[in-house]
């Protein structure tokens, strides 16, 4: 259950408590006033007005006595003369004369058998007190006893249950919290090492910050191991430069080359393998620098079939030089216009032609094609090179990865990085297919 659906139900249970205990007391109110918790008939007396009872109503009275239910006894006797004037009860025959001390008696005497009621009625010629009576039911309980134990149950049974729930849930939800609270504890303290369980089964908010946590460690540990990677990689790579730049330089100084054609060769080599340093550090100071906001900022409203044609061209002349088989087909039916930074398009589609270049030999193919499709300019350069491993494919996008046919190769493993930030700051798409020694395709999808 959702933590949000969780916390409503809990709020709701802890409303309807003092609710159900509120109507159960107007209920139990209700069922113990006077209408309801006196006898059987209750209705057919009160119906007379006792201090305005005419003859006539007299009449009518004595005719509804008469249709009282069957457990209901009623006499009527003259308050003065003890005259019985009607009676269903056999003690009190009618007509017979009874005084107040037999009337106490009998009352006496039955009082463990019958529930007894009085009643005062006036006329213009009688005074008289109206005797009801109820036979006793030993065990068998009201209609309102049989109600009211039947609510005590009820509210009980809800009042339990309610409660049951709400602990439970706050426990479910205090566990959930506190899980949450340590994992992230963990993941600030650099312990990424203890993988973050949670319960698919039991969807809320709380496992799905879990699954996000869990994600996200992973994904630093990924780094963590790309970071350690790459810094293996680039002290290699900065290492070569420099060992040649110091070996040298030591040479020189050592007087081990003397000559001037010797010291000039080696003051090539010193300024070759300084520019490769340069560029290194030129490098890492653009990636650094990349802003996804002042790309944005940089974008301009241009023609990117015109682009694409122009990139094309030039390489296809680049791969003829380094006797590559170049193969082009451009296939654009229209002129389309799109905001986009020339300068760092440039720089995604250089990259790609590059790393085609650098992973194929002489004689090889490489295929460039453009077209439009699907309100889409689609770019795919294919070529027929040695193919990146299964396992290097899903990674090769990440910062500072290098796969393992590029340590051959001199970089240090953020090219491809740099390409998909570029492509997808601009809203672009890239793909990537690759074979083990047969070639690799990398598709461009850009929407307009």
């Amino acid at each position: 259950m959702k933590l949000k659906n969780q916390l409503n139900l809990l709020a709701t249970l802890i409303t309807a408590i003092p609710l159900a205990c509120i109507v159960f007391v107007c209920i139990n109110y209700y069922l113990r006033t006077q209408k309801n918790m006196l006898l059987t008939g209750y209705e057919q007396v009160t119906k007379l007005d006792s201090s305005n009872m005419t003859d006539e109503d007299y009449k009518i009275f004595k005719r509804n006595v008469q249709l009282l239910p069957k457990t209901v006894e009623t006499a009527l006797v003259d308050n003065f003369t003890g005259l019985v004037i009607t009676s269903s009860i056999k003690e009190l025959p009618t007509n017979s004369i009874v005084s107040q001390w037999e009337l106490y008696l009998i009352m006496g005497s039955n009082s463990d058998k019958y529930f007894y009621q009085f009643t005062t009625l006036k006329t213009s010629t009688l005074d008289s007190i109206m005797i009801t009576r109820v036979p006793r039911r030993k065990g068998v309980p009201s209609r309102n006893q049989v109600l009211l134990t039947s609510l005590y149950a009820l509210l009980s049974l809800i009042v339990v249950i309610c409660i049951i729930i709400i602990v439970r849930l706050s426990i479910t939800i205090n566990k959930s919290i506190n899980e949450i609270d340590n994992e992230t504890k963990a993941i600030a303290d650099g312990n990424l090492s203890k993988k973050i369980e949670f319960n698919r089964k039991k969807s809320n908010e709380i496992t799905s910050i879990s699954e996000s946590l869990e994600k996200m460690r992973v994904s630093l540990v990924e780094a963590q191991n790309q970071k350690s990677k790459f810094i293996m990689g680039i002290s290699h790579d900065l290492r070569t430069p420099v060992a040649v730049i110091k070996g040298y330089t030591e040479a020189i100084s050592d007087g081990i080359i003397t000559g001037q054609d010797d010291i000039n060769n080696a003051m090539s080599l010193i300024t070759e393998k300084s520019n490769q340093l340069e560029d290194m550090i030129d490098t890492l100071i653009s990636f650094t620098k990349m802003n996804s906001v002042e790309i944005r900022e940089s974008m301009k409203t241009q023609s990117i079939t015109d682009f694409i044609t122009e990139i094309i061209n030039e390489e296809q002349t680049t791969g003829g030089v380094f006797k590559r088989n170049i193969i082009t087909d451009i296939k654009f039916e229209k002129d389309v216009l799109v905001p986009f930074d020339k300068m760092l398009a440039r720089r995604v589609f250089e990259n790609l032609f590059n790393n085609a270049l650098r992973y194929t030999n002489d004689g090889d193919t490489i295929t460039l094609t453009s077209y439009i499709a699907d309100n889409s300019v689609i770019y795919k350069i294919q070529d027929t090179g040695i193919g990146i491993d299964k396992t290097d494919l899903k990674q090769i996008f990440n910062m500072f990865y290098r796969g393992t046919n590029s340590r051959r190769e001199e970089g240090m493993g953020i090219g491809l990085s740099v390409v998909q930030n570029i492509i997808e700051t601009h809203g672009w798409k890239i793909d990537v297919e690759s074979q083990k020694n047969i070639g690799t395709t990398f598709t461009i999808t850009i929407p307009y």
